[in-house]
């Protein structure tokens, strides 16, 4: 079927009519058949035609036909993501929390900053473009037949003007959304998450841009770090920008602090990845009156192991937080870990202690308190009474690691060991597969006259590099002469296998065990933002070089971040957008050029919008747009 103008003359008149007609063969022959006559054109009012042109859109879908000369398509424009996003967009009132942030600044501001702020973080959530790129998208959507908008100068230097604008509010407006989301959807803060990443950029310019660990595999190029901050549900509270060469530690005295002055939060867990634990992050988490779950780096925290060691760990009676995780609760005190140390010191410098002075030792570190200053002369005529052979230095060292730990002698640690079965084995198979493999390519450099250094460096080269310490290796310049496995390192490597520790400052009446390895594997809400950070809002890479516009870009992508995400917890069943956002991205403005006269070159634009399924109604329902068809409604911008 298909629609088509039929002209008639009678008594020196030409009358035209619209119909609809479909294409039959007759006798062999090609040949076509009126179905139904809509009237003549000429007779047409404009609601007549806008009723017309419904029901053929509802037949046709007339973006993929022509109505011949008399109606014609001009456009066909982004509408149903447009009107979409812009709901989610209102939902938070960003656009009056905006003004009324520039409404405070002494500086006069000319341009509506909060549209164009919208149009960019809009764009980020349908088709991330650059700053430049976003003109010509604008160009494609529905934006320009808003009355509001109409008039809008979409030269990108009123977009990087806009920018400019917005970081200065960047506070404001977190604290103004933090509030919103509190009233909205009842955000959850008892718990709190924190996790960085990295993004690179392109240029040399940018100040805060460095050379550091790139999670993006991009060494060559600069890069800065993104902290994100999220909500029990994984709301973005806030975020932070840091030089590219900082390390995870050291930005999280900073994050601390913001959340008890800038958000009122008085109480809340402080829930963070292994990069974050340090003696200072935690006192000043202590310091706000918060509290923590930490991941621990087992291999390299000094108490992790002294409990290993103490006590091994009997997996097959441990406590199941589900089928593929075993779960096991461990403390220590601080007196306990400082006279094990002191052990380890002794021992590593070949110096044997009888029981009774070690007791000694022992009675004494037990008595101090946390209102006990530490001296050296003390320390030393006690220790030199445990042995001649304690050295200057030895002691010092042992005097260093008691006085380190001043006033935190009272301490006790709280530790939550976890075992993950199937990633122990893979570990272990990982590991001996590459050593064995690591032992091929070394034999064949036994006996042999040549750089063994440097072929030893190849074998040893990327990723085999961590199997390295695994080997105790006999070389000369020319050649490798022997080598052996470290059996015994290798076996003390097997206890960490599929085990992550977490370390907490809240008792058990305060939070069971089950409930920190819950709340720490909550974590990967802000992992997964992170994750939408650099592929769904496309962060990367940062083509400015300004400083405040590399802050203002990633502004706008956390502004994207937190739309889809009110999405996502809110308004669908599951954290699967692709499909929906697809659908809505189907509803198009269709604008049409029809001809009213013949007698006379007179046109009307008319708009309209495609018809829409049952399946997108039911998505634009879910977020409040009752009729995505209401174009009276679209054009003033409500």
């Amino acid at each position: 079927m298909f629609p088509r103008i039929i002209t008639h003359k009678r008594n020196d008149k030409t009358y035209s009519y619209l119909h609809i007609s479909e294409s039959i063969r007759k006798d062999g022959k090609s040949t076509t058949r009126d179905i139904a006559n809509l009237g003549n054109i000429e007779r047409f009012e404009n609601k007549d035609i806008e009723n017309i042109i419904d029901g053929l859109i509802k037949i046709f879908q007339l973006e993929q036909y022509s109505l011949g000369k008399e109606v014609q398509i001009i456009k066909s424009l982004d509408y149903g993501n447009i009107i979409f996003w812009q709901k989610l967009w209102n939902k938070f009132k960003l656009s009056q929390i905006i003004k009324k942030a520039l409404n405070k600044q002494a500086s006069q501001v000319e341009i509506p900053v909060e549209k164009y702020v919208e149009m960019m973080v809009i764009n980020r959530c349908i088709n991330p473009s650059s700053k430049l790129g976003i003109t010509r998208w604008l160009e494609g959507t529905c934006y320009k037949e808003m009355d509001s908008y109409s008039d809008l100068n979409l030269d990108v230097n009123y977009f990087y003007r806009s920018m400019d604008h917005l970081i200065k509010l960047k506070d404001e407006v977190e604290c103004a959304l933090f509030d919103k989301l509190k009233t909205l959807f009842s955000v959850n803060v008892r718990l709190t998450f924190y996790d960085i990443t990295s993004t690179y950029i392109y240029g040399q310019q940018c100040p805060i841009a460095e050379y550091g660990y790139s999670r993006d595999h991009r060494s060559d190029c600069k890069q800065i770090i993104i902290g994100i901050v999220t909500s029990y549900e994984g709301y973005p509270i806030k975020h932070y920008i840091f030089e590219g060469n900082v390390v995870d530690s050291t930005t999280v005295q900073e994050v601390i602090k913001d959340l008890n002055s800038q958000f009122n939060i008085e109480e809340t867990i402080f829930v963070g990845d292994r990069g974050m634990i340090t003696k200072l992050n935690l006192q000043s988490i202590e310091n706000e009156g918060f509290s923590y779950i930490m991941g621990v780096k087992a291999h390299q925290d000094q108490i992790c192991q002294m409990l290993f060691d103490q006590e091994p760990i009997d997996w097959t009676t441990a406590q199941n937080y589900n089928e593929n995780l075993k779960m096991c609760e461990k403390q220590a005190t601080l007196k306990g870990f400082l006279i094990w140390k002191i052990k380890k010191i002794l021992e590593e410098n070949h110096i044997n202690i009888s029981d009774r002075k070690l007791k000694d030792l022992s009675d004494k570190i037990n008595s101090l308190t946390n209102g006990h200053k530490v001296y050296y002369k003390d320390f030393k005529k006690i220790l030199e009474n445990l042995s001649d052979k304690i050295e200057i230095k030895i002691c010092k060292k042992i005097f260093s690691t008691i006085k380190n730990y001043q006033e935190r002698y009272e301490e006790t640690f709280r530790f939550v060991f976890c075992l993950n079965p199937e990633i122990k084995e893979a570990s272990e198979n990982r590991r001996v597969m590459q050593i064995k493999e690591i032992s091929e390519e070394l034999n064949k450099l036994l006996n042999k006259t040549k750089d063994a250094k440097k072929s030893i460096s190849t074998i040893f080269a990327g990723y085999k590099n961590k199997y390295r310490k695994f080997f105790n290796l006999n070389e000369n310049s020319e050649q490798l002469i022997s080598y052996s496995v470290n059996q015994e390192l290798i076996e003390y490597q097997k206890r960490f296998d599929g085990v992550f520790v977490l370390r907490s400052n809240k008792n058990q009446q305060q939070i069971s065990t089950r409930k920190i390895v819950e709340s720490y594997k909550n974590l990967k809400e802000v992992e997964m933002l992170n994750d939408d950070l650099k592929n769904f809002v496309d962060v990367r890479p940062i083509r400015h070089w300004l400083e405040e516009r590399v802050k203002a870009h990633v502004f706008i992508c956390v502004l994207a971040l937190l739309l889809k995400r009110t999405l996502e917890i809110n308004y669908l069943e599951s954290k699967e957008v692709t499909k929906p956002l697809h659908e809505i991205s189907k509803v198009k403005l269709i604008k049409y050029r029809v001809k009213f006269s013949n007698r006379e070159e007179r046109y009307q634009e008319i708009p309209q919008v495609t018809s829409v399924s049952a399946y997108q109604k039911s998505i634009f329902h879910k977020i409040g747009i009752k009729n995505p068809m209401n174009l009276e409604k679209f054009m003033r911008g409500v």
